[in-house]
């Protein structure tokens, strides 16, 4: 996978983690707004994919949630080349699919993943 391709990849899902970081920090949208110091649009419009991030609300939202910039664009926080670039690209797959699953083969999934946890 091409440098551009991981980067459409990572803009992808975007959104989805800015809204997970939101929601682990235990943030509203006004919340997050006020601590990040951006529009509510603006937020708005990034929460659902419609824009991306200027560098400076990439940084703000960063600080205001308390996560890493690899967090926000799907990057471990050691960045270990290419071991490290395939398993991200695996699971940035992963986690497009996911996404559009029923609430029912998630729990199976779950489920799945935590016997192979034990067994590993």
């Amino acid at each position: 996978m091409t440098p551009r391709e991981q980067s459409q990849i990572a803009a992808e899902l975007f959104k989805d983690r800015l809204k997970a970081a939101r929601k682990q920090a235990g943030l509203t949208q006004d919340d997050l707004v006020a601590k990040a110091d951006i529009s509510t649009v603006t937020l708005s419009k990034l929460e659902t994919g419609v824009n991306k991030p200027a560098f400076e609300i990439f940084v703000s939202l960063a600080y205001a949630l308390n996560v890493s910039p690899n967090f926000l664009v799907g990057w471990d926080n050691e960045g270990r080349a290419e071991t490290d670039a395939a398993r991200r690209e695996l699971l940035s797959r992963l986690h497009v699919l996911v996404e559009r699953l029923s609430d029912d083969w998630i729990e199976q999934l779950l489920s799945i993943s935590e016997t192979a946890l034990k067994n590993d």
